[in-house]
């Protein structure tokens, strides 16, 4: 609303706020005339209910006594020979209130009836189908008011039981309802308002009784409010009626405030109520008068407001008009010192308000493009938040290194960002420990994970920005990322931990054996001596081994690895690994399908049975003892692809673009102490890679052959060696060889 205000013309404000000053006033005047006529028309309605409740009350207590008369009556018929005598002398005699009297017998005959036009009234009797229930309930029936000659009946009926306990017939009689209540009915209506009205409804939702003429055995009056209460214990309910339909001409569209109360002793209810238009009238009447009285208060009201402010409403927008040129941004012009007295005290400090922004603003951009020169340059990233740890600012190496558009984490809380991957927006809050009051500087390292799903470790650096009271204003995050260095850090300690591992075996059989052979009491049997040295002889070529693999890796990494490349066979180098593998004890059984059909390949024989025993041996490592390990080659688009299959644990999905680092060891082989540095097929990957080949690793293996694929499939590819065309057609076999 003052958004709105500070939009409009003094004068307009000012009559503004006296038509709002007006408005609460009326306002206030309208709602305790509404309060007023709000208490009349509830006092009314406690009218109605009071009088409802009466004279349901009355109503109820009459049908009780019609009731018992009728069972007192009952139990003197036990005797089926004086029942005749009985009826006549106790029955009532017909007249205006009592239609007649009638006696069933079991089957629904009548035995005996008294009243004024006998075969009307029995033909009225025998229509009602529900007058036996007695008979099966042993209960008491009030039927639903239908028409007997020209007015409306209803039948009360009791069941007369004999002297052995048997139902022996019904008894009833038919009261005419509108003699009986009619005059209470009428009487309440007309006493509450002019337009009331009561009704009497049966069972059915027809009118027994009315105070309205003609309108006996309708439908009544508003149908959709009484049926749900018809049959229910419901009480007293007061309500609002739909609008009257067309059966009604006369309240044609009107809505009834009507009181409903069900009756205790019949399934009937008694409504009360009248136009809901007179009971709001006084309301509507008052508010009639308050708008006249309103708008003349407020013609007054806005005349003399215009006199007011009329004389200083022009240098006011002369200081407007000035305001709006600043805060676009035009500085230069002066404010014109128009008015007297205090409007033009206002000029001038306007106009010197506009010169100290000049000087300021050209400070701040001054400052401002220094600083975004300076963290835009930064290799550093650089983020600022809010006191709310909302982004404020966010620089080009914050977005190379968070992976986010910086448009779109402006405004957004640092913790969907720059926070730990287990961190979540709910963690922004009060209980941040960067928004408590005594923090200045921070440094901490955490993990974040990139929207394409990257984890970059970060060394975070926080600084606390306070404003000139010394509050807190916001925070510098200073972000590096030191995802290698931990990178490198992690494989040192683990290949430290690997090669130590590693070393001390074959070392402590060599120092063992060693230092058996050197104790006085060595055994001097020959071939215990040579069993002795040869455990010795072979534990040294696994150190040799190792040794060769690290200065392998070395030379990898170094990328000075050599290989003398030369046409070769390859089912040789097969043969070849796997007779190497078996010397050294392996319980397993290998399948060695290479065709000997197959055409040479340009390889050095040395380094590609070296790749060939460093999978083999892989193999055997993570496969159960016994297990079946397949060798196989084939020639595919001028190159030969090499698979290792074994039917080992495999390599989970994650791992596999990692099972050619140096050092990696996968999960399963950790968890089930699997010995090997993580050397073996990154060194092979570097021949490979040397002949101009590619290797790569598949699990589970889709080809092994016993039944579903399981294991895992390590293959590599190598050239062809192509000596006779290449040398038809003069092309240097190095050449060859750097082609791929």
């Amino acid at each position: 609303m003052a958004d709105r205000l500070s939009g409009l013309p003094l004068r307009w404000r000012i009559g503004v706020l006296v038509l709002l000053g007006l408005a609460g006033i009326f306002t206030v005047f309208g709602l305790l005339g509404a309060a007023l006529a709000q208490d009349g028309r509830q006092r009314t309605i406690s009218q109605w209910s009071s009088l409802t409740v009466s004279t349901a009350r009355f109503i109820d207590s009459e049908i009780d006594s019609q009731f018992d008369r009728l069972a007192t009556l009952s139990a003197r018929l036990r005797d089926p020979a004086r029942r005749t005598q009985l009826l006549a002398d106790a029955a009532a005699e017909p007249g205006a209130l009592v239609a007649g009297t009638f006696l069933l017998d079991p089957t629904g005959a009548i035995v005996w009836s008294q009243a004024v036009d006998p075969g009307a009234f029995e033909d009225f009797v025998l229509a009602d189908p529900r007058l036996r229930d007695p008979l099966v309930d042993r209960g008491r029936y009030l039927s639903a008011g239908r028409r007997l000659g020209d007015r409306a009946a209803v039948i009360f009926a009791v069941p007369v039981v004999a002297a052995d306990g048997t139902r022996a017939g019904v008894l009833g009689l038919a009261l005419r309802p509108d003699v009986w209540v009619v005059e209470d009915l009428v009487a309440g209506a007309r006493g509450v308002a002019q337009s009331g009205h009561a009704e009497l409804i049966d069972q059915t939702g027809h009118v027994v009784v009315s105070s309205e003429p003609n309108s006996a055995l309708t439908l009544g009056e508003h149908p959709d409010f009484y049926g749900p209460l018809l049959g229910n214990q419901h009480g007293v309910t007061v309500g609002l009626t739909a609008p009257v339909g067309p059966a009604d001409p006369a309240d044609q569209g009107q809505r009834h405030e009507m009181v409903f109360v069900t009756l205790q002793s019949a399934p009937w209810g008694l409504a009360l109520g009248g136009d809901e238009a007179e009971l709001t009238a006084d309301s509507n009447r008052w508010q009639e008068q308050l708008a006249r009285f309103g708008g003349l208060t407020l013609a007054l009201a806005l005349l003399l407001v215009w006199l007011t402010t009329r004389s200083v409403a022009r240098p006011i927008r002369a200081l407007t008009a000035a305001s709006r040129s600043i805060a676009a941004g035009d500085l230069s012009t002066p404010v014109p010192h128009e008015g007297e007295g205090e409007i033009r005290e206002l000029a001038e400090a306007f106009d010197h308000m506009r010169r100290e922004l000049q000087r300021a603003l050209s400070s701040l951009a001054l400052e401002e493009s220094r600083y975004e020169g300076i963290v835009s340059s930064m290799a550093d990233a650089v983020v600022t938040t809010d006191t709310d740890l909302r982004i404020t600012a966010f620089n080009p190496s914050a977005a190379r290194l968070t992976g986010s558009r910086i448009e779109s984490v402006l405004g957004h809380l640092s913790c969907s960002v720059i926070c730990s991957k287990a961190g979540t927006p709910a963690d922004c809050g009060p209980a941040c420990p960067l928004l408590a009051p005594g923090f200045g500087i921070g440094v901490s390292k955490d993990v974040i994970r990139t929207p394409d799903g990257r984890e970059v470790t970060l060394a975070i650096t926080r600084s606390a920005i306070r404003d000139a009271g010394g509050e807190l204003a916001g925070i510098v995050h200073v972000l590096r990322d030191v995802s290698a260095d931990e990178e490198v850090a992690r494989l040192k300690d683990e290949f430290l931990s690997t090669v130590s591992h590693e070393l001390r075996t074959p070392l402590g059989f060599i120092m063992g054996y060693g230092t058996t052979l050197l104790l006085p009491d060595a055994p001097d049997d020959k071939a215990e001596i040579r069993r002795c040295v040869q455990v010795m002889v072979d534990a040294s070529k696994e150190l040799q081994e190792l040794v060769g693999n690290l200065l392998d890796m070395t030379k990898i990494g170094a990328g000075s690895l050599s290989v003398t490349p030369q046409p070769v066979r390859l089912d040789g180098l097969v043969r070849s690994a796997v007779e190497r593998i078996r010397i050294h004890g392996a319980a397993h059984r290998f399948d060695a399908s290479v065709p000997r059909s197959l055409p040479n390949v340009r390889a050095d024989a040395h380094r590609i049975e070296q790749v060939l025993y460093n999978l083999l041996d892989n193999a055997i490592k993570y496969s159960p003892d016994g297990g079946h390990v397949q060798v196989r080659a084939r020639a595919s688009d001028g190159e030969i692809v090499v698979s290792v299959i074994d039917e080992g644990l495999g390599v989970l999905a994650d791992e596999l673009p990692r099972l050619f680092e140096r050092f990696h060891r996968g999960k399963g082989a950790r968890s089930r102490g699997i010995g090997g540095t993580g050397l073996g097929l990154a060194i092979c990957r570097g021949i490979v890679s040397a002949h101009g080949g590619r290797i790569w690793a598949e699990s589970p293996a889709p080809d092994h052959r016993s039944g579903a694929p399981r294991g895992t499939a390590i293959r590599f590819t190598l050239p062809l060696a192509r000596p006779r065309a290449a040398a038809r057609r003069g092309i240097p076999l190095s050449d060859l060889a750097a082609a791929g």
